[in-house]
C-alpha cells in the first residue's frame, strides 16, 4: 500500500486480531483499494487465501449484464439465464457466502466499485450482510461512499485512501522502469501520472505501453499514450451530438463501448473535461454541463447504460439544434 500509513496501521492490527468487521474502502480509484483487499485476505488465510476471496465488480454485473455474468470465470457457475439481473446479484451472492470457508473461519466476498450498486441491490447485499455475518465478510471498495446507503456504511468500518501524492507516484513509476530496463524521464512519468488522473492502476498500464512502444521521443510516446488514455472518440461525439447528428455519435458511442472499452461512467468523466475544451459560449457550455450531470446520476441506478447514454446524446441534439 502506497503512501497510506493510516489504513495500512489499523488493518495490521485487524488482521493480527483475525477479527475482522465488514469493511467499507472509500477514495480516488487508483488509490491501492482492491490491491488492499486482496493483501487483508492474504494476511488472515494465507496460502489458502485465493480459495476464501471472491471478487464481483458491481459495475461489471450492473452496467454490463448479462455478458458479464455469462462469460465471468468465477461467477458463470452461478448465473442463471431465466432470473434478472438484480436476482442472479443476490443468487451469487447467496451461493458463495453459503459455501464453507477452506480451513478459515469465514471467506471474504470483496465487491469493487459498490457504487453501481443500485438501491435494490445495496438493500439486498444489506440483508445479506446480516443473514451471513458470521461465515462470510463483505469488503466494499467505492470512489463516491455518498452512494452507499447508510444501512450498509453502518455495518462497515469505513476506511478512507487518499489521493496518491505526484511524487510517491513518481518514485514508484521510475524504480518500476528502472527494473525493466528503461529510463523514465521525470518529465513523461509526470506527464502519465497526469494524464491518468493520478490513479496508480491506469499509470501502471500506460507504463506497460511505453515500455512496449518503441519510439524514444518522448514527445511521440506522451501523444501515444495520451490516444491511450483520453480516446478523441468522446470529443468527436460531442461534437456530432452538439451538431444535431445523433446517428455519428451513436455509432461513436459504439466504438468507445465495444472497441475501446470504457465504461459509461468513463465516458461521462471524460465528455465533462472535453466540455470545457469545446467552443461554447457560457450559457452554452452550462446548460452542456447540466445535460452531463443529470446523465451522470441516471447512470447511477440504470441497469442498461447505453439506454442513458443514448438518451444523454439526442438530449444534448435535441437542445443545441
Amino acid at each position: 500500500m502506497l503512501d497510506q500509513d493510516v489504513v495500512k496501521t489499523q488493518l495490521r492490527r485487524i488482521v493480527a486480531s483475525k477479527n475482522v468487521p465488514n469493511l467499507l474502502f472509500s477514495g480516488p480509484a487508483g488509490s491501492g483499494k482492491s490491491s488492499t483487499a486482496e493483501v487483508v485476505a492474504s494476511g488472515l488465510f494465507g496460502d489458502a487465501w485465493e480459495g476464501n476471496f471472491t471478487e464481483i465488480n458491481a459495475s461489471n454485473v450492473f452496467t454490463q449484464g448479462r455478458k458479464y455474468l455469462e462469460t465471468s470465470r468465477s461467477l458463470a457457475r452461478f448465473y442463471n439465464e431465466r432470473k434478472s439481473i438484480i436476482d442472479n446479484f443476490k443468487l451469487i451472492i447467496n451461493r458463495i457466502a453459503g459455501v464453507a470457508p477452506l480451513d478459515a473461519p469465514y471467506r471474504i466476498i470483496f465487491v469493487n466499485e459498490a457504487e453501481a450498486l443500485t438501491q435494490d441491490a445495496q438493500q439486498a447485499l444489506r440483508r445479506l450482510i446480516e443473514r451471513y455475518n458470521r461465515t462470510c465478510k463483505f469488503i466494499l471498495a467505492t470512489a463516491r461512499p455518498s452512494l452507499i446507503i447508510t444501512p450498509i456504511r453502518s455495518r462497515c468500518l469505513s476506511l478512507r485512501f487518499k489521493q496518491l501524492p505526484s511524487s510517491t507516484l513518481l518514485t514508484y513509476l521510475e524504480r518500476l522502469a528502472t527494473r525493466e530496463g528503461y529510463t523514465l524521464s521525470p518529465d513523461l512519468a509526470l506527464s502519465v501520472i497526469q494524464l491518468c488522473d493520478y490513479n496508480l492502476q491506469k499509470a501502471l498500464t500506460v507504463l506497460q505501453l511505453i515500455l512496449e512502444h518503441e519510439d524514444t521521443n518522448d514527445a511521440a510516446t506522451l501523444q501515444y499514450i495520451s490516444e491511450f488514455t483520453h480516446p478523441k472518440e468522446v470529443l468527436e461525439l460531442l461534437e456530432c451530438a452538439l451538431a444535431n447528428k445523433p446517428t455519428q455519435a451513436k455509432e461513436l458511442l459504439d466504438r468507445l463501448l465495444l472497441d475501446i472499452g470504457l465504461n459509461g461512467t468513463e465516458i461521462l468523466a471524460q465528455a465533462r473535461a472535453d466540455a470545457r475544451r469545446i467552443a461554447l459560449d457560457d450559457e452554452r457550455r452550462a446548460s452542456l454541463l447540466v445535460i452531463l450531470g443529470r446523465a451522470d446520476y441516471l447512470l447511477k441506478d440504470s441497469l442498461n447504460e447505453r439506454i442513458q447514454l443514448e438518451a444523454f446524446i439526442y438530449e444534448v441534439a435535441a437542445r443545441f439544434s
